[in-house]
Order: C-alpha cells, then sequence, then structure tokens
C-alpha cells in the first residue's frame, strides 16, 4: 500500500475519563446548608463551592466523546473509491454491530507510523499496506503483533497472514492493449510486448519500478520463477531494447488509462482497476491475465494504540468474506479470503486479479529480496533516463 503525508493537526489520545459526581455531594447539589450559611467561618465551604462550580464547568466545556466515553477507531483511508467502498461495506456495518464509531485519518507515512510508537499519541491506529512495507515496520518494532484472541487463527486462510499483518486485497498490474493496433489475443507476454518488429507502436510502462524489473526480466527470457536474486545488468539491458518505442513512464493509474484510451500509446502496464473501466467505457482494449504482478495489501495496526483491541475487533470484521467481497466490488481491488468468491457473480469475478482461473498467470513479489536492490536501482535508473 502507499503513504501519503497529511500535515493536518490531529489529536492526541486516550483521552482522560470523566467521573459523575456521587448523589448528595457538593457537586450534584452545591447549595448545601453549609454552603448557604455566610461568614468568615465558613470560607473554606464558599470555596469548595466555586472549586465544584469550575469543576463542572469544565466537565460541560469537554468534548463529548470524554463525557460519554464513546468508542473510536482511527483508520487511515486512501480516500476516493477506496474509502467509499470501506465506509459502505467495512466502517458503517462494523459501527452498527459494535458501536465502535469508526473516523477516517487521511494521510500516513512510515515516519508518522515510528512517530505514533515513540510519543504515543496517534492519528491513527490502523492502515492497509504492501508487504515490504509491513517487513520494514516490522524491522523498526512498529507494530502490535496479532491479537489471536480475536483473530482465530484456525478460522483464518494460512495466506492472509504476513508477519504482523492479516491480508485484505489485492491489485495487479497488467498488460493492456489496443485491439484496433494490435489482434485481440496476439499480446499475451511480456516478450511479445518487448517485440518491436511484431508489435510495431508507442508503449508506456510504470514508474513504480520494482514491477519493471519484473517485466524487463521476464521479456529477457527469465523463467518466473529465477526472477531472484535480481540481476541489474540484465534489467538494464533488457530496458535499452523498450527504450525506442516509450513515450511516457506513468505515475498514476488516472494517467495511463487516459495514455491508452486517447491513442497516445498502443500498449501499456496498467493497474487492472483503470484496465477494467477503460474496456468498460467502451474502449477497445483488452486486459491480459498473464504474466500480471499482483500485489496484497496488508492491514497493520500501530504500535502502543490503546485501541489495539477495537483495531482487531475491525480487522476480524473486515475479513468476513461477504464483508471482504462487496469492499472488494466496489473498490475494484481482488479480495484474498477465498471464501468472498461466494459473494461474487461470475462477471465480477472475472475483473478480479485473485480470481482462482487466474492463478497460473499471478506473480507475486518476493518484497524482502526486491526491496535488497531498491536503492542501487533507482540511482541506476535515474541515469539511465537521461542517457
Amino acid at each position: 500500500m502507499r503513504f501519503a503525508l497529511d500535515s493536518g493537526a490531529h489529536l492526541a489520545f486516550p483521552f482522560p475519563s470523566s467521573t459523575p459526581p456521587r448523589p448528595g455531594s457538593a457537586m450534584s447539589n452545591p447549595l448545601t446548608p453549609a454552603a448557604r450559611r455566610s461568614g468568615p467561618g465558613h470560607l473554606p465551604a464558599r470555596r469548595q463551592v466555586l472549586r465544584a462550580g469550575v469543576a463542572a464547568a469544565a466537565a460541560l466545556a469537554m468534548p463529548a466523546v470524554v463525557r460519554a466515553q464513546q468508542k473510536i477507531l482511527y483508520v487511515n483511508s486512501q480516500g476516493g473509491p477506496w474509502e467509499a467502498a470501506a465506509r459502505k461495506h467495512l466502517f458503517e456495518p462494523f459501527t452498527a454491530q459494535t458501536g465502535i464509531e469508526i473516523k477516517s485519518a487521511p494521510g500516513a507515512s512510515f515516519a508518522k507510523l515510528a512517530l505514533q510508537a515513540r510519543t504515543r499519541s496517534y492519528e491513527f491506529d490502523i492502515q492497509t499496506v504492501g508487504a515490504p512495507s509491513v517487513v520494514q515496520a516490522m524491522n523498526e518494532d512498529l507494530l502490535e503483533p496479532i491479537n489471536f484472541d480475536i483473530l482465530k487463527r484456525d478460522a483464518l486462510p494460512a495466506n492472509l497472514i504476513f508477519e504482523n499483518g492479516v491480508g485484505n486485497h489485492a491489485y495487479s498490474t497488467n498488460i493492456c492493449f489496443n485491439t484496433t493496433k494490435f489482434a485481440p489475443g496476439s499480446i499475451g507476454t511480456w516478450q511479445d510486448f518487448w517485440d518491436l518488429q511484431r508489435f510495431a507502436g508507442p508503449r508506456a510502462l510504470g514508474r513504480t519500478l520494482s514491477q519493471t524489473i519484473v517485466f524487463a526480466l521476464l521479456a529477457d527470457g527469465v523463467p518466473r520463477d529465477q526472477l531472484y536474486p535480481i540481476d541489474l545488468d540484465r534489467v538494464f539491458a533488457s530496458l535499452d531494447r523498450i527504450k525506442p518505442a516509450m513515450r511516457v513512464w506513468w505515475t498514476t493509474g488516472p494517467q495511463s488509462r487516459q495514455l491508452l484510451g486517447d491513442g497516445e500509446v498502443d500498449a501499456a502496464s496498467m493497474w487492472h482497476a483503470h484496465g477494467v473501466a477503460l474496456r468498460d467505457g467502451g474502449a477497445p482494449i483488452e486486459i491480459v491475465w498473464n504474466e500480471f504482478t499482483m500485489d496484497r495489501t496488508y492491514w497493520i495496526v500501530s504500535k502502543g494504540t490503546p485501541r489495539a483491541d477495537y483495531a482487531w475487533e475491525f480487522i476480524n470484521f473486515a475479513l468476513q468474506p461477504k464483508s471482504n467481497a462487496g469492499f472488494c466490488v466496489d473498490g475494484s481491488y481482488g479480495p484474498l479470503n477465498p471464501a468472498a468468491f461466494e459473494y461474487l457473480t461470475p462477471e465480477q469475478a472475472l475483473n478480479m486479479p485473485t480470481n482462482p482461473e487466474y492463478a497460473a498467470g499471478a506473480i507475486e513479489f518476493d518484497g524482502r529480496r526486491m526491496g535488497e536492490v531498491m536503492t542501487p536501482a533507482e540511482r541506476r535508473f535515474q541515469r539511465w533516463l537521461q542517457q
């Protein structure tokens, strides 16, 4: 999952508790007989009344969340379709079932995650990230361990657990091409995509280098089970061959969709949801469900948050097959819980990268081994672009 920094003001938690006055106390009935008596001999009683009045006024001035002791969970949101899908299928039903209110906390970063663990002041309790980010956070001891008293290990598919992260959904990056330029079914591999003699025409690839590294190696004939350890010399030799056809290194999903939809390029790598939107909007586009990379996203809980139990209750709810299916349909993601497919129509399942029918074509990242080369790869890529 991708971090986006937001520098807005946030509250520190947990809030202090407020204890109601006992019946018959000075606060519940400040005008006691002692308080009504006047004279220097009763000055302490007057001060007690004044102090009680100030305390009562302060209590009334406190936020309602303090007085009512509301149950709240702060979830980092990616906004847009993600939030709309989460609110409809996860947030609102969870609140109705548990009474725990969900509040969106837009903006998260690794730096904020680390700051929260150090200061115990939390802007968000829970978020979704990719596997490399889970590993990075684990290495820095920034995550709560999975609470298997709430999430029953035996009831969870084994593929959902990764370190201290719990899998929720996946997205893929696929070859997409214009079927008025190339015959339907003609491009089926990255070797085809790289073949500028058989399939001449402008190309676009994503700026996400980890994906491009995989595509370049596959195009050079590296078997998918021999991608690691990464051979950067081979990667850049392969990129040299596609460079003459490269028009754009896209950085956002809408940008890739516009490039292919407007005919600026004939073939591109594309996040599957944008390919689906383009095709379903009437564009002559084919989405290739072979040699596509699949990225899993995981729920993680911020280290030390006082609302960790609420977070695990929410994750347990989000993993339920029906909840997961609804979220993935509206957000154009692939459910990671296999049981979620029971709640999808065949038409909906066709657009899901985790569809069991596509399993043979999926390539999943080895986050740890890819991470080993990313720093030198990025430096080299910047130099390569300028050549």
